[in-house]
C-alpha cells in the first residue's frame, strides 16, 4: 500500500508540473515573402496575395506594399494594383478568365528582388457530387454527414463550402456575419495516418432555408503536394499521430514561400428545405 501511494504521489508529481519556455524564432530576410494566389477559369478580378513572414508566434502578416506584379501567358500579359482596402492583396486591373491547360507565369518585383512563379491550369471537372447532410430532430437542424473522401489517387481536389442562413425564417433580424460558415475539404493522392487520426473540428449546424455553395478546385499534383503538406503542419497536428515539422513545399523562385497555383472551378449550389 505504500508503495502504491509513493507511485500515486510521483505521477501526480509529473503531471502537475510545467516550465516556461520562450520560442526564438529565426529572424527572417527583409525581402523575404509570401505569396498566396490562385488563377480560376471564372470570369472575374483576380487576387494574389504578398506578405512578409511573421517573427513572433500568432503574430500578424505584415503586407507588402508597392510591388509590381504580372501574370502572363500565351495570350496575354495581365497586370495587378494593391488594393487600397487590403494592403498587400493585388488585383487584376481588368477582368479575366484563365484557360485550361494554359501555363501561367506570375513575375512580382518587391525593391531590387524579382520573384516569379509558373502554374498550369487544372482543368475543371463538372460532375461531382453534392455535400450530403441530416436533420438531427433533436433540435432541428442539419449537420453535414458526407464529405468527399479524402484520398482520391486520380483526381485532387481543394471543395469550398459556404454556408448562409442569414435569410433564413427565424434570422432576418439576425447579425449576417454571424449567420455564414465556410468549411474547407481536400481530396489528396495520399492519405497519411495524421489526417485520420486528426484532432476534432468544430461542428457546424444550420437551420432550414440555409444556402449551400460547394465549389470544387481541381489541383496539380505540385499544388496537392503543397497543401498536404500545409495541412501536416497545421490541422492535423495534435492528433494521435504528430509528424516532424518542416520547411513547405513552394514554386515560388528562390527569396519567397507560398504558392501560386491555377485551378479550374466547378459550383453547385442548393437550399436546405
Amino acid at each position: 500500500m505504500k508503495r502504491l501511494l509513493t507511485y500515486l504521489f510521483l505521477l501526480m508529481l509529473l503531471v502537475s508540473c510545467e516550465e516556461k519556455s520562450d520560442w526564438e524564432l529565426q529572424q527572417a530576410d527583409n525581402d523575404f515573402i509570401v505569396v498566396d494566389g490562385i488563377i480560376t477559369n471564372e470570369l472575374k478580378v483576380q487576387s494574389i496575395t504578398i506578405m512578409k513572414p511573421v517573427t513572433a508566434l500568432n503574430g500578424k502578416p505584415e503586407p507588402v506594399n508597392g510591388a509590381t506584379v504580372l501574370v502572363s501567358s500565351n495570350l496575354l500579359t495581365h497586370t495587378f494594383h494593391e488594393d487600397p482596402l487590403h494592403q498587400g492583396t493585388y488585383l487584376s486591373d481588368k477582368a479575366f478568365i484563365g484557360i485550361r491547360n494554359e501555363t501561367y507565369s506570375l513575375l512580382i518585383t518587391s525593391g531590387n528582388r524579382n520573384y516569379t512563379s509558373k502554374s498550369v491550369l487544372a482543368p475543371p471537372v463538372n460532375q461531382f457530387g453534392f455535400i450530403g447532410y441530416q436533420k438531427d430532430e433533436a433540435d432541428n437542424k442539419y449537420r453535414l454527414i458526407k464529405v468527399p473522401f479524402p484520398y482520391n489517387p486520380l483526381l485532387s481536389a481543394r471543395y469550398e463550402l459556404q454556408l448562409d442562413w442569414s435569410a433564413a425564417p427565424g434570422y432576418e433580424q439576425a447579425n449576417p456575419d454571424s449567420c455564414k460558415a465556410l468549411i474547407f475539404y481536400y481530396t489528396l493522392p495520399t492519405l497519411d495516418v495524421s489526417e485520420l487520426f486528426a484532432p476534432n473540428l468544430e461542428k457546424v449546424t444550420f437551420p432550414s432555408g440555409t444556402v449551400i455553395t460547394e465549389r470544387r478546385y481541381s489541383l496539380t499534383a505540385e499544388h496537392a503536394a503543397f497543401l498536404r503538406a500545409l495541412m501536416l503542419e497545421t490541422t492535423w497536428q495534435g492528433g494521435y499521430f504528430n509528424t516532424a515539422s518542416a520547411n513547405l513545399p513552394t514554386n515560388i523562385s528562390t527569396g519567397a514561400m507560398g504558392f501560386f497555383g491555377a485551378c479550374g472551378v466547378s459550383e453547385k449550389k442548393e437550399t436546405v428545405k
